[in-house]
């Protein structure tokens, strides 16, 4: 019997799967090979177009459906957007389009350039996943996976605007059959944004996927994907607003070569061939000739390149039992470069590093008498800056009637030390010789149908070692500033039930509760430190939920009205040294989406609007301790065509 309770988070196509329901949307993700079992790890997938019909159209504000994903966004649009999940740091999730690693090495990522345009769904994983997808897969792993052309073309135009002086243009094409298939998207998005002055924002992309099927037992996926953005910011590090000409702006392109091939029944081979090139920059000259005391000015140039090429051969035994063989390469390069100025002089800094890693990995799948499933995996990566490091994972899942299933994993996983914490130079100096980050993590879930209703409870334990602090109070002025000294726990709970509620109406109630500690402070340094022996983590709110409500009108229209709760979250003053302990309050915002389709059904061309309404009761809030947040926003917007 197969089993799947990984429900789609979205309310326009809200229902629960059967336990007949395909499985691959999810387990491409979980377990790296297709299979009719269900694996014992906690699930997700968001529909692309639905996201886009309810007016989503940033990965940002879509993980926020999801329970236990907490992002944190310093300001206004297009600002910086960091992810925790489960209580981890902002860089211990491994983020992936078409395979295609977008995190920089060491894990951090900012989430605020990456939008869902030619994205067909967003698959994610909780809980450790460094076994099959290496570094940084600390506290889960998400990808994006984009459109490719199908049997029916398809084309449309989408047009919208709204407040903060937003206006977004964005197009997409395909065409395809059972042998080949063509996608192709471009998107111009920009706003003015929240604060008085030097707060525009500008993200434009375009990709195209290929997927190809030259014989019947060949698959093969080609996809690119460029983008270009580029914030204005006049706040400084404590949130005043002072700066008329600061700006952050970056490029990235990805490609990535996907397929597989089968050798009869039972033995099939798949192989990942990635690339990734992202040139961030940041520009803070003198505002004016005599802007001349005091911190003043700040550059900065990267170029980050990620090349990845994974192979791996999957023996099949009877219906369900699977057992993967896998291998990776990768090689990570980067050349920094910066400029500060000051009353005091100019001070240079500048590195160029590479690493290679080198992987071997094993997993096993499968049914147990017919009723359960188990995931088993062990992986070994032999890296040229830390070595040899080991991981594993193991879960079960079980029924224990006939619609609940008990489930429960346990792993491992870490965090390679990024370029910078191992060799900047500069004002700060980096420690070539750090250790990666480490995790151990248990979990244990409760899952089924009670009535029309469908539950999920799920359980989690982290623990945190080994991590990386930076300290400015050095032994030697040649020392380095950072550390593999902290520690910290995350234990939590994360709820989900998802309700038919009849006349084509749906509610869907989650809640998350994770408890934060440092076990290990490492360095003293006061209260304002940003590990405390004791006391929680930062930017993590202990507790967040969301409740929906969804209704649709015939094949007409549709309504979604939902209200988030965010609760107080610890953070630091910074206006002030060393920077004081601050409670942000606890918050609610409520937003709608509604869709209207103004054409026939039949029509050749049709023609949708939509509206979009975030933060409608206006809430003041920060996000980040000094930075405002957006108040209230509306969108309006037209498609013509089929998307």
């Amino acid at each position: 019997m197969r089993y799947l309770f990984a429900a789609s988070l979205l309310p326009l196509a809200l229902s629960a799967q059967s336990n007949t329901a395909p499985l691959a949307p999810v387990v491409v993700t979980a377990t790296r090979v297709e299979s009719p079992v269900h694996p014992p790890a906690t699930l997700a997938v968001l529909s692309g177009d639905s996201l886009r019909a309810r007016g989503i159209v940033r990965l940002s504000e879509a993980l926020r459906l999801v329970p236990g994903l907490s992002v944190v966004t310093s300001s206004s649009l297009g600002s910086q957007s960091s992810l925790f999940l489960r209580g981890g740091q902002s860089n211990y999730v491994r983020v992936l389009l078409d395979g295609v690693p977008l995190n920089e090495p060491g894990g951090a990522l900012d989430l605020s350039s990456l939008t869902l345009d030619n994205i067909e769904r967003v698959e994610i994983v909780r809980g450790p996943a460094s076994v099959l997808y290496g570094a940084d897969a600390v506290t889960g792993v998400i990808q994006l996976v984009s459109r490719t052309g199908s049997a029916a073309p398809r084309a449309a135009l989408s047009l919208d605007g709204g407040s903060f002086g937003q206006r977004d243009a964005a197009a997409s094409a395909a065409v395809g059959s059972d042998r080949l298939g063509l996608g192709v998207a471009a998107a111009d998005r920009a706003a003015e944004g929240i604060l008085p002055f030097n707060n525009s924002y500008r993200n434009q992309s375009a990709s195209a996927s290929v997927r190809m099927a030259p014989g019947a037992r060949t698959t093969a996926t080609l996809s690119a994907r460029w983008l270009s953005a580029t914030y204005h910011y006049p706040t400084a590090s404590d949130g005043s607003i002072v700066d008329h000409n600061a700006e952050n702006a970056t490029r990235r392109l990805t490609l990535a070569f996907s397929g597989r091939h089968d050798f009869g029944a039972h033995v099939t081979s798949a192989w990942t061939l990635a690339s990734s090139e992202h040139t961030p920059r940041s520009n803070d000259g003198p505002d004016t000739p005599a802007d001349t005391t005091g911190f003043y000015g700040f550059y900065s140039r990267g170029a980050v390149t990620r090349r990845s090429a994974d192979l791996r051969t999957t023996v099949r035994a009877g219906a369900t039992q699977a057992f993967t063989l896998g291998a990776e390469a990768s090689r990570d390069h980067e050349r920094s470069s910066s400029l500060s100025l000051s009353q005091y002089g100019r001070s240079a800094g500048s590195f160029v590093a590479a690493r290679n890693d080198r992987a071997l990995y094993v997993q096993a799948l499968g049914g147990v008498f017919g009723r359960g499933s188990y995931q088993a995996g062990a992986r070994l990566d032999d890296n040229s800056a830390f070595g040899v490091f080991r991981t594993a994972r193991v879960g079960l899942a079980w029924p224990v009637a006939p619609a609940w299933l008990v489930r429960a994993a346990a792993g491992s996983a870490f965090r390679a030390p990024s370029f910078f914490e191992n060799f900047a130079t500069g004002y700060v100096r980096g420690n070539p010789a750090l250790a990666p980050e480490r995790t151990h993590s248990r979990e244990v879930a409760l899952e089924g149908r009670l009535g029309a209703a469908t539950l999920r409870v799920t359980g989690y334990q982290q623990r945190f070692r080994d991590m990386i602090q930076y300290t400015a109070r050095t032994v030697s002025p040649l020392a380095p500033n950072y550390v593999n000294v902290a520690g910290a726990n995350a234990d939590g709970v994360e709820g989900e039930v998802d309700l038919p509620l009849g006349v084509a109406s749906r509610a869907r109630l989650t809640y998350a509760y994770s408890r934060t500690r440092v076990t290990d402070a490492g360095f003293d340094e006061g209260a304002g430190a940003t590990f405390v022996l004791g006391e929680p983590l930062m930017r993590r709110p202990a507790q967040s939920a969301r409740a929906e409500w969804s209704r649709a009108f015939g094949d007409r229209s549709s309504v979604i009205v939902g209200a988030s709760y965010t609760g107080s979250t610890h953070d630091r003053d910074y206006s002030q040294w060393p920077a004081s302990p601050v409670l942000l309050p606890a918050r609610t915002l409520v937003d709608l989406a509604a869709n209207l389709r103004l054409t026939p059904t039949s029509a050749r061309v049709p023609v949708q609007a939509r509206l979009r309404g975030d933060n409608l009761t206006n809430v003041a809030y920060e996000g980040i301790f000094g930075f405002r947040a957006p108040g209230r926003s509306v969108r309006v917007g037209v498609t013509i065509g089929r998307p």
